[in-house]
């Protein structure tokens, strides 16, 4: 465990742990040079001297700092400390979608369409920006206490220019519970992946639970290759049925089946909450 008195490079003090992941581990800090609160992700000591690792948390950071955008967590530095390497990003004062879908069950249709609104906002930008995240899931977006939703972690994200649409891996990136069927293949991932992913967390939020529920990857990975999910609906019969369609046709097996970028999603589900409000 850092001291909670450590200073990074004369500049960031850290406060205290805010919360920790596979790979870093994230404080409150203070900025003294801008005097103002950050966070600050660090990776964690065991991958500090792997350059793979390093070389992938240097990506998150250049990933995410070209992007602008009110739902994207901003990043503000990179830097290297003795041998700590570390992020510093926007510090969000509220929780991650994962815990706040633990805590309350399922979201009321409203909330659940003005998130995934948001979210689609953020990753569709970064479509635009010429690259897929590759990692959606509720666990990588923040919602600060007035209910605005931030899409973070671009670790594994891929520039679409690099991306051959024949290519195939032996290692499958992602998350088990969230990630596309072509990327489950170990296929090449495309907006319409983020889609996919997408699609999980709002049948999640309307629902309460995943699509798709296994203890092994392996078996997570076949049933978003091969099986059909329950019905949304039939878990909450309060779901509108144009919104279960839409949460359907995101959940779709072959990409070309679903909405084709976040922004396209996004837009079909405002004009559904326009539709239900004037209702």
């Amino acid at each position: 465990m850092i001291e909670e008195t450590t200073l990074l490079n004369n500049r960031y003090k850290l406060l205290q742990p805010l919360g920790s992941g596979g790979m870093a581990v994230i404080y409150k800090a203070l900025d003294q040079m801008l005097e103002r609160i950050v966070a600050v992700k660090i990776l964690r000591e065991d991958y500090a001297s792997d350059l793979g690792f390093i070389e992938r948390f240097k990506q998150e950071a250049k990933a995410a700092a070209n992007l602008s955008h009110p739902n994207i967590v901003t990043v503000h530095d990179f830097g290297l400390d003795e041998n700590r390497v570390f992020i510093v990003i926007e510090y969000i004062d509220g929780t991650d979608l994962k815990s706040l879908i633990r805590k309350r069950g399922r979201f009321s249709i409203e909330d659940s369409v003005g998130l995934m609104a948001q979210a689609c906002a953020g990753v569709g930008y970064a479509h635009r920006a010429g690259l897929v995240h590759c990692d959606i899931k509720p666990h990588n977006m923040l919602v600060s206490n007035d209910f605005r939703l931030k899409v973070t972690d671009f670790g594994i994200a891929r520039a679409l220019a690099t991306i051959h649409p024949d290519e195939k891996s032996d290692v499958v990136w992602g998350s088990p519970h969230y990630f596309s069927p072509e990327q489950a293949a170990g296929g090449a991932p495309s907006p319409a992946s983020d889609v996919y992913s997408l699609g999980v967390i709002l049948y999640e939020m309307l629902t309460g639970q995943l699509p798709f529920e296994a203890i092994e990857a392996t078996e997570l990975s076949r049933m978003h290759r091969m099986e059909v999910p329950i019905p949304p609906k039939r878990l909450n019969p309060a779901i509108p049925t144009e919104l279960e369609e839409i949460t359907l046709k995101v959940l779709s097996k072959e990409p070309a089946a679903r909405y084709r970028t976040a922004d396209q999603l996004g837009r079909v589900l405002m004009s559904f909450g326009k539709l239900n409000k004037e209702k």
